[in-house]
């Protein structure tokens, strides 16, 4: 409850500045995404050196894998971002994008695997975690695409930071070990299993990304897009050690636009003014088809 009120602290704050700073809130969404923040040179080594020595030394016997190999590797982080877009009163085409940014049950994970005549061993090492974020993007708008004044089709580029609280985090270590055996009634089978989990401390994390997307307008007020991110950052457990990432992402967003409420008269007005640009336009077009 506490790290909840403090991120609505936060973001009043960041409501009061931007208003402070003569800017409009302009649009309001949500973005489902999914980032590959990753750790390069991801091993078992980086997973468990998150995690106290006991746990290391319990479980290091499964990792003498004498012809064994890591044979692959994930970075998973799907999330959610509520955001407020904001529009500079001077400027038309410049938005800065505030989120909060919600990261559940991140997953980094190693897979190894040994096989030989005798039989096999596999090994998965997993490290879990949530993570909350602010999150803030200065964006260029670049309208590519419209008709009558109604611009529809919006390239978005820019340059944005994050850093957040990460918590709820745990080191799972799941494996099997399987021999055969010749004996008097053939070849027999003996199968060992190893299922741990233990606590990795609390942390922060910040990041840097360059961003670019894109925007479709429905029914004037309803904006639909795909943006990817690539950038760099860090993650920091306390009391443990602190770990580079490299940042790809990608997201699908849906946002609101706001704009004037207008009367009946001012809509009349706008109806008549756009039936009057389209009139022109095909009076134009048809006398240079008769010229």
């Amino acid at each position: 409850m506490k790290k909840l009120l403090l991120f609505i602290a936060l973001i009043s704050f960041m409501g009061t500045f931007h208003a402070d700073a003569q800017m409009k809130v302009k649009k309001f969404g949500i973005a489902l995404g999914q980032d590959w923040d990753m750790l390069p040179g991801l091993s078992t080594e980086t997973l468990l050196s998150k995690t106290n020595e006991s746990f290391s030394e319990d479980i290091t016997p499964y990792f003498d894998l004498s012809n064994g190999f890591q044979y692959s590797s994930a970075c998973d982080n799907p999330n959610i971002r509520l955001t407020l877009v904001f529009q500079p009163e001077f400027c038309s085409n410049v938005e800065l994008q505030t989120s909060g940014v919600f990261i559940f049950d991140r997953m980094d994970a190693v897979y190894l695997y040994d096989n030989s005549d005798r039989g096999y061993r596999n090994l998965s090492v997993i490290s879990h975690g949530n993570e909350i974020d602010l999150e803030g993007v200065l964006i260029k708008k670049v309208p590519v695409l419209g008709f009558l004044n109604l611009k529809f089709l919006n390239l978005y580029g820019g340059i944005g930071a994050n850093a957040g609280y990460q918590f709820g985090n745990y080191l799972s270590v799941w494996g099997s070990d399987s021999e055969y055996s010749t004996g008097r009634w053939g070849n027999a089978r003996e199968s060992n299993h190893i299922s741990e989990n233990n606590n990795i401390n609390d942390g922060i994390s910040a990041r840097v990304f360059a961003q670019a997307g894109f925007g479709i307008t429905i029914l004037r007020r309803v904006e639909l897009g795909l943006e990817g991110r690539y950038g760099a950052g860090l993650r920091h457990y306390f009391a443990t050690d602190t770990d580079f990432t490299n940042l790809h992402s990608i997201a699908f967003t849906a946002k609101y636009v706001l704009g004037k409420h207008k009367s009946k008269a001012e809509r009349r007005m706008n109806r008549t003014r756009n039936i009057n640009k389209a009139r022109n336009i095909l009076q134009n077009a048809v006398q240079l088809d008769w010229q």
